[in-house]
């Protein structure tokens, strides 16, 4: 091309310098302004690229005008457009002048002396480009053209013209093409809209050659086989559903679902480029969308295809290719859905809004997998030298320009990077709107409401609400099932705006019943609770409907179901019989209700009256449950025989066991809990083996068997007694399984009140007695009740000392406290009471003892028993009721028997009285041997203790004969065994003793020094 001139501009933003550069170029009699932008000193990106099919001198004044308006404009990132307006030129003008160019072109590739290197397709297309309705004539004589590209774009434009002239010559082209060639499908296309009856059938009929309506019913388990199927299946049977709605849904949820693979995407792009002829908005909003959100199969131009690497066009061009949906064909569609809605925006704007609508809707945040993206650009700053950075935020679907369009089309906040939608400022909640069109969509309340009640992204849910947030009326006239399925939107916000108009709505008059369900099945806390509200308030009204319950078991609400079991736990406030059809949702392998909720719903049949209301379920309907191998469905199974018409015996006589034998903890629940619904004489013969359940493993066994116990408990009286002693006897046994004593407790309080009160004494102290919780629980009220601690014994009362209730031995206090005198009486039994485990016991018994108990009831025997006690707190009362207590009269026997005690504890104590009860007493001394052997024999023993036995025998040694040989003997034993202290003071006594006593024998060897001297 020929530069004719060029022309750089130059604006500032702050500190950064912005390059614009404009230049127009000559190439033939077209003229072309190119223009480039970018940063100074940095190479510059190419911009816009606009041609013109004028004059030198048009096309002269049009550049000037551009450069002339741009200077004016200062800075701007806004790409250069051409237009009548900018190049200050009447827009006939330019029209004129462009069109006559195209018309002449035309006629020159009619005529076959067009030269030049445009495509006659492409001048096609921009015929249709520039609505030249008027060419209408000519551009139709390219239908007979052998380049199918030229028919394909004639028919194009042809239907947006929405011209029909030539509907049976472009019938003509399609029974010349059929579906083999893109002109063929483009006249089905253009039939498919503008035919009349009998051209369609045309259509029809071929279509029909491909594929058949019951194959399209199976279209979805066909597209599992990959290389299996006609790539064009899913297009055929596009066409073929035309006119049938019930087949278009299906190929939509179809086409909403499956992967742009291999035998797909040919389909999808013969699909979408019908709908663009078509204008078959909802079609075209899914493809658009489907094709945005996917990944491309491959971005290189190079592929690796069986074991080696080839070109991706050349693998395109094979029969059955291994590659479909590239990162190209991505772009490429993404523009034209873009120019396209673009397009309809600024001619039809019901069509804008009814695609937008369908888009919004077909967004999908948990299947698109569509993320936000940051980025940070470092611009630099050539007047600081430094680099600055820029956060861009690229929103959700950031690529698929459409969207982005529809979102943000009239936002100063959006910015543009390729293809690529970005902002740097976040949205507040006070930003004015930025959706392309908003004064459309404010005349648009339905359209709005059903973004919102189909919404399942949050792009569309927060898109209706900021345009119902300035037009809050749009709320006022909405149905009642918009309003149903508002209410059940997964959108907490949505939930929340309705809300509000519902408890306003609803205050003084009773909710629809669609709105009610709706609410109960919202999954929203406030939601059930406002709906569980209305239902109690017009809960009449409500049941006189007999669809209505079956509606509320279908809920997944247990707060509804638990509501339903406290109606109807004990009565029937309504009496419609329910129809197993009805619940088959509940049934089905693939459902939405969570496990919990079903079990709830099995336990209201099978639990309370409810289950009377499907007592006419057919026996084959619960055999079919049973054998389900869904854990729940069996669970239906048993809980619908418990009330059914049929017995649950005969239901279930064969089978029952398989249940009770299960691995499942629910499934043997409710097995067991089955055995109460058969009959006695069942039940009276294996009685044996019931009783055995009572004592599983199984803490649900043992819960659910209990129905079944009260059965026989009423039936045989002999069972029960043996029940009772069984019973009482585990209950006093150490656990087998945890949780079998308090079932055994539960069992007994509930069946066995009135033997409980007739229990034997010694049953009673048994239970009190006992070491286990549930014991001690049964047997306190009961003793409290019967026993009077006035009718025990003493050693009974006791025994009381060692409960592990606290109660019980607060009682014996009290009672001790009360009767002085019976204690002071019957001492020698109560001062058992000391052998008790508790301390608090000890500790009060030490000091009631003390108190109470007068001196002469303390015999010797007694005194020792507290002294020779194991516990060394009740030694040491002992010792102090001895020092108390210790008399002439009782010293001689207390010596005796104290200074046999083993503990060198009690062996000092008795030191303690070898003056005052000893001294002087040769005989009570002699007794004293082994004491004092004991004392002296220990090692490392109470150094005290030691001290005072030599003192004293050495003392009486000297006064009594016998004492000195006694003591002789004890130290002659112990003198080899002694420490060098020991031996000191052993010879020490027996010098004195030798000295006192010549004739007396000693184990020294004694030299008289006197003579030596």
């Amino acid at each position: 091309m020929k530069l004719v001139k060029q022309k750089k501009l130059y604006f500032s933003e702050g500190k950064s310098d912005k390059v614009y550069e404009v230049d127009l170029c000559e190439n033939q009699d077209l003229f072309v302004v190119n223009f480039r932008y970018g940063r100074r000193g940095a190479q510059l990106r190419e911009g816009t690229k606009t041609v013109f099919p004028v004059a030198y001198d048009e096309a002269y004044k049009i550049f000037n005008a551009l450069i002339d308006s741009k200077e004016k404009k200062g800075y701007s990132d806004t790409l250069l457009e051409v237009s009548a307006e900018t190049a200050k030129i009447p827009s006939s003008s330019v029209n004129t002048i462009r069109e006559e160019t195209i018309l002449k072109n035309l006629q020159q590739a009619l005529n076959q002396t067009y030269t030049r290197n445009w495509k006659v397709s492409r001048i096609i297309l921009r015929a249709g480009t520039l609505k030249m309705v008027t060419a209408s004539d000519v551009i139709a004589q390219f239908l007979s053209a052998t380049d199918e590209f030229q028919q394909h774009n004639t028919i194009t434009v042809l239907a947006s013209f929405g011209n029909t002239t030539y509907t049976q010559k472009i019938l003509e082209v399609f029974k010349q093409h059929t579906f083999k060639t893109i002109a063929g499908r483009a006249a089905c296309a253009y039939i498919l809209k503008y035919g009349n009856t009998v051209d369609q059938q045309v259509i029809h009929t071929e279509v029909s050659k491909y594929i058949s309506e019951d194959q399209i019913h199976s279209l979805p388990m066909q597209y599992i086989s990959e290389n299996t199927v006609d790539a064009s299946l899913l297009y055929y049977a596009y066409v073929f559903a035309n006119k049938n709605e019930a087949l278009r849904h299906k190929i939509y949820q179809l086409l909403d679902k499956i992967s742009l693979e291999v035998n797909v995407f040919k389909s999808i792009r013969y699909i979408y480029r019908t709908v663009q002829i078509t204008n078959d908005i909802s079609f075209f909003a899914l493809l658009s969308k489907r094709i945005a959100v996917s990944k491309p199969g491959y971005a290189s131009d190079y592929i690796y295809s069986n074991d080696s690497w080839v070109l991706a066009i050349d693998e395109k061009k094979k029969e059955n290719p291994s590659i479909a949906f590239s990162a190209k064909t991505k772009n490429y569609f993404n523009k034209a859905t873009y120019k396209k809605v673009y397009e309809i925006s600024t001619e039809n704007t019901d069509a804008y809004i009814k695609y937008a609508t369908e888009t919004l809707c077909a967004l999908n945040d948990e299947d698109d997998g569509a993320k936000q993206e940051v980025q940070y650009a470092y611009n630099y700053d050539s007047y600081t030298g430094r680099y600055t950075s820029e956060k861009r935020i690229f929103p959700k679907y950031h690529d698929y320009l459409a969207l982005m369009y529809i979102l943000y089309g009239n936002s100063s906040r959006v910015q543009h990077l390729k293809n690529k939608w970005y902002y740097v400022d976040e949205i507040q909640s006070d930003s004015p709107r930025e959706e392309a069109l908003s004064s459309v969509w404010d005349t648009k309340p339905d359209d709005v409401i059903n973004i919102l009640a189909n919404a399942k992204s949050t792009i569309a849910v927060d898109f209706s609400l900021r345009i119902i947030k300035e037009n809050a009326h749009f709320l006022d006239t909405i149905d009642d099932d918009l309003i149903a399925k508002l209410v059940s939107h997964y959108h907490p916000k949505v939930l929340d705006l309705i809300l509000d108009i519902l408890e306003n709505k609803y205050r003084i008059v009773q909710p629809e019943e669609t709105v009610l369900l709706a609410l109960l099945k919202s999954d929203n806390e406030k939601a059930i609770e406002l709906g569980l509200g209305w239902l109690k308030t017009y809960e009449r009204n409500y049941f006189d409907n007999s669809h209505f319950i079956p509606a509320l078991l279908l809920s997944n609400a247990i707060e509804v179901i638990t509501y339903l079991k406290s109606l109807f736990q004990y009565n029937l406030p309504c009496n419609h019989p329910i129809q197993i059809a009805s619940l088959q949702p509940l049934f089905d392998p693939i459902n939405s209700f969570n496990k919990d909720f079903l079990i709830a719903v099995n336990e209201l049949i099978g639990e309370s009256e409810f289950g009377k209301l499907l007592k006419e379920t057919p026996s084959y309907k619960i055999a079919e449950l049973s054998n389900s191998n869904l854990t729940t469905n069996k669970l239906f199974a048993l809980n619908l025989a418990k009330y059914n018409s049929v017995p649950a015996y005969e239901l279930f006589k064969d089978s029952f066991e398989e249940y009770i034998n299960s691995d499942e903890a629910t499934l043997r629940k409710a097995g067991i809990a089955l055995l109460a619904h058969f009959p006695d004489d069942f039940l009276l013969a294996n009685k044996q083996d019931i009783v055995g359940f009572l004592f599983s493993e199984f803490q649900e066994v043992r819960e659910a068997i209990q129905p079944t116990i009260e059965r026989l408990v009423n039936l045989d009286h002999a069972f029960k007694a043996n029940l009772l002693h069984q019973l009482l006897q585990v209950l006093t046994e150490a656990e087998t399984y945890q949780g079998v004593h308090q079932n055994c407790y539960e069992l007994l309080i509930k069946y066995f009140e009135r033997d409980l009160s007739s229990l034997s004494k010694a049953h009673i102290m048994t239970l009190i007695g006992s070491k286990y919780e549930s014991a001690q629980n049964l047997g306190t009220p009961i003793f409290e009740k019967n026993i009077s601690l006035s009718s025990l014994t003493m050693l009974e009362l006791v025994q009381l000392a060692h409960s592990d209730v606290y109660l019980i031995r607060a009682k014996l206090y009290n009672f001790f406290k009360d009767n002085t005198a019976r204690v002071n009486y019957e001492l020698e039994d109560a001062l058992h009471i000391f052998n008790t485990e508790w301390q608090d016991v000890i500790d009060w018994a030490c000091t009631y003892f003390e108190e109470h108990i007068e001196a002469k009831n303390w015999t010797v025997e007694m005194l020792l028993y507290a002294c020779d006690h194991v516990k060394q707190d009740v030694q040491a009362f002992g010792m102090k009721m001895v020092t108390k207590h210790f008399s002439e009269d009782k010293g001689l026997r207390l010596l005796e028997k104290l200074q046999e005690h083993p503990t060198e504890r009690m062996q000092f104590f008795v030191t303690n009285y070898l003056e005052g009860y000893a001294k002087d007493k040769h005989e009570v001394i002699l007794a004293l041997e082994n004491y004092f052997k004991t004392s002296l024999f220990r090692i490392n023993s109470n150094r005290a203790a030691k001290t005072r036995i030599y003192a004293f025998l050495e003392q009486e040694a000297l006064k009594n004969e016998e004492v000195a040989v006694m003591t002789v003997r004890i130290i002659s034993a112990i003198l080899g065994t002694k420490t060098l202290r020991d031996k000191s003071r052993s010879i020490d006594v027996l010098l004195a003793i030798a000295v006192q006593y010549p004739t007396i024998e000693v184990p020294l060897l004694i030299h008289d020094l006197s003579n030596e001297i």
